[in-house]
């Protein structure tokens, strides 16, 4: 049996105006993220979740300190 791969994002509209400094911050959490505009979506970013569940799980924190820090929690 072949197996296919395949990929999954989510495009998620940025809490600040300029995307790309919010993708730097989530990185600095180890939250990998790429810029919407890249893909024609400024103010927005680009996440994957075709990943492992352990590179999900372990990326909560992150998220968790980016919403508390731009009062999204």
């Amino acid at each position: 049996m072949k197996i296919k791969q395949g990929a999954f994002y989510l495009f998620p509209k940025s809490p600040i105006d300029d995307e790309v400094a919010f993708v730097r911050e989530l990185q600095e959490l180890l939250v990998l993220a790429v810029p919407g505009r890249g893909f024609g979506l400024p103010g927005y970013f680009r996440v994957s979740y075709c990943v492992d569940d352990r590179t999900i799980e372990g990326s909560l924190d992150g998220f968790r300190k980016m919403a508390q820090k731009y009062g999204l929690s």
